[in-house]
């Protein structure tokens, strides 16, 4: 499954904090307009279509708006995945590779469109709530375009604010994502945002003129 899908459905679901006045649904359509900045760890499970867990991540993501975010997987390898506001970075430490292209080209993946564009989240999605489960109130949303990867995502809150997200992909597989030490509208040093590829890096350039 597609590391950029984790990382900008995850941090969309991170940014939605929760009041108690408000149903999961209803804070959750506020998100773009009251989180500016977050800041959080991850934990990142990959199973199987029989349930079985075939990779485990986890890592830091940090979020701007409008149009940055860095998501940085640490273990079990580096990887960085990282908007500017004008480009999309994809790091692997690893293998010394970096892949860029151009943000409004990769806006055409309705996940990234979620994370750093203003559409409300109704246009994009049919929205339910489907009750309590496990001490956390859950949220399904499903997206209205047909053509994308993912069947349905699975949101469970709690009073402090989104802590699990369950993604479902058509080929199978699910991606549990838990969220913890979530710190919004904090300051956030814009030079997060900025990658320069280490000396020796193979830059595949899909935007051209770097």
């Amino acid at each position: 499954m597609n590391l950029i899908r984790f990382a900008v459905i995850a941090a969309l679901a991170a940014m939605a904090p929760i009041l108690h006045a408000q149903t999961a649904a209803e804070q959750l359509a506020r998100f773009s307009s009251d989180v500016r900045t977050l800041d959080a760890k991850f934990t990142q499970l990959v199973l199987g279509e029989d349930g079985e867990q075939v990779a485990q991540s986890s890592g830091t993501v940090q979020l701007m708006r409008p149009g940055r975010f860095r998501w940085e997987y640490e273990q079990p390898q580096g990887q960085l995945i990282l908007a500017d506001g004008e480009r999309l970075w994809i790091y692997d430490e690893e293998l010394e590779q970096a892949t860029v292209k151009s943000l409004k080209d990769a806006l055409g993946a309705a996940p990234i469109a979620l994370l750093i564009g203003e559409r409300p989240l109704k246009e994009q999605f049919n929205i339910k709530e489907t009750g309590e489960r496990d001490g956390l109130e859950w949220v399904q949303l499903a997206p209205r375009v047909q053509d994308i990867e993912f069947n349905r995502i699975r949101l469970g809150l709690d009073d402090s604010g989104i802590r699990r997200m369950i993604l479902h992909d058509q080929f199978g597989q699910t991606t549990v994502i838990r969220l913890d030490k979530v710190r919004t509208n904090i300051e956030i040093d814009p030079a997060r945002f900025q990658f320069e590829p280490p000396t020796g890096t193979d830059v595949i350039d899909a935007v051209g003129g770097l």
